[in-house]
């Protein structure tokens, strides 16, 4: 381990790059790779009342996923727990989060936006990116998820291309019938996208031509 100067420290903030946040150390790793701590820059508002926070409470490291910089990276956020010192607000204290590490996160957002990018504009696999990445296969298909959420409208897209996408987002799952027969389900999903900007379009249910005709059908030509 090494002690950085404030000339190291501002060097290292300015290659790590992350919104918000400011590099407090920066350790080199016996397997090559390197650890950074980071915190963040401005006092967060309260979630409930939104006054700007001024004493802390108290502090905790949590290890944050995030994009690879100059190889493999451990991110560490020094995180803090504030006050909130409004006397008409019911919540006494919070933890800090932030546009790239929101409540309950534990990876960055510019990383998830990374792996859909990595999906959508190369065609890979969502496996073949976390691999790619060092995350898991379900992190890569939870950012796809919500990234879904947030659709276009299909018919606001003029599309020249179609693309066809299945894969199966979980484990097979058995359920009994009403007449108490045991049934394999298969959860598969597909994908449908604009090959020409790599713009997803829509999610369907299942993998065969009856939910994809379905979903034809209610487009325009």
């Amino acid at each position: 381990m090494h002690e950085n100067t404030g000339s190291q420290r501002d060097a290292a903030s300015t290659i790590f790059n992350l919104p918000d946040y400011r590099v407090t150390d920066a350790i080199d790793l016996p397997d090559g790779g390197r650890r950074v701590v980071i915190e963040s820059i401005e006092p967060p508002g309260c979630p409930s009342c939104g006054v700007l926070a001024t004493k802390v409470h108290s502090r905790r490291s949590q290890k944050v996923r995030d994009v690879p910089v100059a190889g493999a990276v451990e991110v560490v956020w020094a995180k803090r727990r504030w006050f909130c010192l409004e006397p008409a607000c019911a919540r006494r204290t919070f933890w800090e989060a932030t546009d790239q590490v929101p409540y309950r996160a534990r990876s960055t957002t510019r990383l998830r936006d990374q792996v859909v990018s990595a999906v959508l504009t190369s065609g890979r696999a969502a496996s073949e990116v976390a691999r790619a990445h060092g995350v898991s296969w379900w992190l890569v298909q939870s950012a796809l998820a919500a990234a879904a959420v947030v659709l276009p409208a299909a018919e606001d897209v003029p599309v020249t291309r179609l693309g066809i996408d299945e894969h199966r987002y979980r484990s097979v799952r058995w359920f009994r019938t009403d007449e108490g027969a045991w049934r394999r389900f298969e959860p598969w999903m597909t994908t449908l996208v604009d090959l020409t900007t790599g713009q997803v379009l829509g999610v369907v249910d299942g993998r065969d031509s009856t939910a994809v005709g379905d979903w034809l059908a209610q487009r325009s030509e």
